[in-house]
């Protein structure tokens, strides 16, 4: 390539020998292949990236983004001065500590436009381009690692900095605007497969709506608690044409096993009432995807949440 060739030059200017000079630029040239193949094919390469591979992709898209413009030239008249981008808007990126900014290689933009978190954002380019590509390698990890139908339970997704209960939130509520205005008011009941832990609880009244716990039972033969399914009937017949959801969980403390979820579905099918699966730990197990997977092919699945700190090993949140 030409621009190879010239640095290639430009290296061999300073007495660096070609022969050293090439040597080097091939992990230039292989790093930029790297950057492009992530690009086209949108999914985790087959072998793992180093540290100073990501380090170098990771500043390289930050440099796109509009707080990390070093040098800036303006013209005045017959006299043109160079000086240091300083935004002035009310969303500039401006970090005041070094420690911060260097944590997040230089993005401090953040990402989302005008209450949109999926919308690029025109001063941080960079930052827009990691938030998409994130979403396309979470999602090929969920498809090729966990098992999820790209078809189906994992046709499409939404990646949001949030805990697993604030994100149940948003997903009810998400699902709640949907609604034709004149049912936007009368279903506020959201019915939810007991599991004891407080998320799913405390993420429904958070969305401004009435939880009916629905009791689970414990199977007599193997000593597991399991979905009661007849409770689940008798709670949407009593409170019909109130019922905006149903929160099914997949994973909690034994001895509770994974709800029916594939039952469940097809009783949210036939009462048109959602879904929404809390698959916070379930990415680790190919019996919960292949369980999913069924519910969706069954009946009615509406929404999966699944914690990226649980089952990717990150910080919650990130």
């Amino acid at each position: 390539m030409e621009g190879d060739k010239e640095l290639t030059s430009l290296i061999t200017s300073l007495s660096i020998p070609k022969t050293h000079a090439s040597v080097g630029l091939s992990n230039l040239i292989a790093a930029n292949k790297q950057h492009k193949s992530l690009f086209v094919n949108r999914r985790l390469p087959d072998r793992g990236w180093s540290d100073l591979q990501i380090q170098h992709f990771l500043l390289t898209l930050s440099t796109l983004d509009t707080n990390n413009n070093e040098a800036v030239s303006s013209t005045s008249g017959s006299e043109s001065t160079a000086g240091r981008w300083c935004g002035v808007g009310e969303r500039e990126g401006r970090v005041y500590s070094p420690l911060v900014a260097q944590r997040h290689f230089g993005m401090t933009h953040g990402i989302g436009r005008s209450g949109d978190i999926t919308e690029p954002q025109p001063k941080a380019v960079g930052s827009s381009t990691i938030a998409r590509l994130t979403l396309h390698l979470v999602l090929d990890a969920i498809r090729r690692g966990s098992g999820l139908d790209g078809r189906g339970a994992a046709s499409n997704g939404i990646l949001l900095p949030l805990c697993t209960g604030m994100s149940m939130a948003m997903t009810l509520t998400s699902i709640r605007e949907a609604l034709p205005e004149e049912e936007k008011g009368k279903k506020n009941v959201v019915l939810w497969s007991r599991i004891d832990q407080k998320s799913c609880y405390k993420a429904i009244a958070s969305a401004g709506m009435r939880c009916v716990v629905v009791q689970t039972k414990v199977n007599a033969e193997t000593d597991e608690v399991v979905t009661d399914m007849g409770a689940m009937a008798k709670a949407l017949e009593e409170n019909e044409g109130n019922v905006l959801a149903i929160i099914t969980t997949t994973s909690c403390f034994a001895p509770r096993v994974p709800d029916a979820v594939d039952e469940v579905a097809k009783l949210c099918q036939k009462n048109d009432v959602a879904q929404v699966i809390n698959n916070a730990y379930g990415l680790q197990c190919d019996r919960t995807s292949k369980l999913i997977n069924r519910a969706c092919v069954v009946g009615r699945v509406d929404a999966i949440v699944c914690s990226t700190d649980k089952n990717f090993l990150v910080p919650v949140g990130e």
